[in-house]
C-alpha cells in the first residue's frame, strides 16, 4: 500500500489537478498560464534547493544526447507524416505565413515555457515522489499528469501528444539525471510541433 504524506498529497492535488481545472472552467484566464508556471517555478526552486545543489543546468553525456537526438528524428518523421495526413492545410503554415514570429517563438518557447515545465514536471516531481513510487510507475504517473494539465487547451491532440511526451521526458530525466538534456529534448519536440503547423493546439489565442 502506498502512503503519501498529507502535505504532499494536497500539494499534488493543488498543482497537478486543481490548477488545470481552474483554467478549463475559466476561473483563471488563459493570460495567467505563463505567469502561473513561473510562480510555481520560484516555489519549486526554493523547495528543491533546500539541502541540495542549487545548480540547475548540468553537463550532458554525449551518448545520452546522441540517443535523444536519434529518438527525436523518428518522432519528428512521425509528426511530419501525421500532419501531412490529417492536417495538410496546416503543414508548415506557421513558418510560411509568419516566419519572423516563428523565429521569435523558437527562442522564447524554451525559456518561457520549457524550463518552468521541466522544473515542475520532472525535477520537482522526481524530488517529491521518487521515494514513494517505483521507477516505471513514477514515469507513467508523470505522463498522465503531464497529459492531464494539457486539458487547458481543450483538444485531444495536446493531451495525447503530451501523454507520449511526458513519458519520454520523464524517462530521459530519470535515466540521465540531466535537467539540461530533458530541456533540450522538450524544446526540440515543442519547436518542431510549431514548425510543422500543430502549434495552435498548444496555446490559447492567436500568435500574431
Amino acid at each position: 500500500m502506498i502512503t503519501i504524506p498529507y502535505f504532499k498529497f494536497f500539494e499534488f492535488l493543488l498543482i497537478f489537478i486543481c490548477l488545470p481545472l481552474l483554467f478549463v472552467y475559466k476561473i483563471l484566464s488563459p493570460f495567467f498560464i505563463i505567469p502561473t508556471l513561473w510562480i510555481l517555478t520560484f516555489y519549486i526552486l526554493y523547495i528543491t534547493s533546500i539541502g541540495n545543489s542549487k545548480v540547475i543546468f548540468d553537463k550532458i553525456k554525449k551518448s545520452d544526447l546522441h540517443y535523444v537526438l536519434k529518438r527525436f528524428f523518428y518522432f519528428a518523421c512521425f509528426l511530419l507524416i501525421f500532419t501531412y495526413l490529417f492536417y495538410e492545410d496546416r503543414l508548415f503554415n506557421f513558418i510560411l505565413e509568419k516566419p519572423k514570429v516563428f523565429i521569435f517563438v523558437l527562442f522564447l518557447y524554451p525559456i518561457l515555457s520549457v524550463i518552468p515545465q521541466e522544473l515542475i514536471f520532472r525535477r520537482f516531481f522526481l524530488f517529491r515522489y521518487e521515494l514513494i513510487f517505483r521507477k516505471e510507475a513514477l514515469i507513467v504517473l508523470n505522463a498522465l499528469v503531464f497529459a492531464f494539465i494539457h486539458i487547458i487547451f481543450q483538444n485531444y491532440i495536446a493531451v495525447l501528444f503530451s501523454l507520449v511526451g511526458g513519458y519520454l521526458f520523464m524517462k530521459t530525466y530519470i535515466e540521465s539525471k540531466s535537467f539540461t538534456l530533458v530541456c533540450i529534448e522538450h524544446s526540440l519536440y515543442g519547436n518542431f510541433i510549431f514548425a510543422v503547423g500543430l502549434g495552435e493546439f498548444f496555446y490559447h489565442g492567436n500568435i500574431t
